[in-house]
């Protein structure tokens, strides 16, 4: 899984970040799926977007360090892309 994931440490809703690298758009950009703690809540957050890796995403984690339902909708969307 080449996945970049990021967390922002709630400066914003979409606090985390999943930048799919093998899933480019442009040269530079990937698809990417910004997402609050518990995405799958009808209150939550968890929509596709196109990213570029790197800081100004917030700090690099691991997949482990993403919350269960994060972790849960990264596996989705790997099975749901091929990557």
């Amino acid at each position: 899984m080449n996945i970049r994931i990021y967390d922002n440490e709630g400066q914003t809703f979409d606090r985390y970040t999943v930048v799919y690298m093998d899933d480019p758009i442009t040269d530079k950009t990937y698809s990417a799926r910004g997402m609050s703690e518990r995405p799958f809540h009808p209150l939550g957050f968890g929509q596709w977007c196109e990213a570029m890796a790197g800081k100004h995403l917030g700090k690099e984690i691991t997949f482990k360090e993403l919350p269960a339902q994060c972790q849960q909708l990264v596996q989705q969307d790997i099975q749901t892309i091929k990557l």
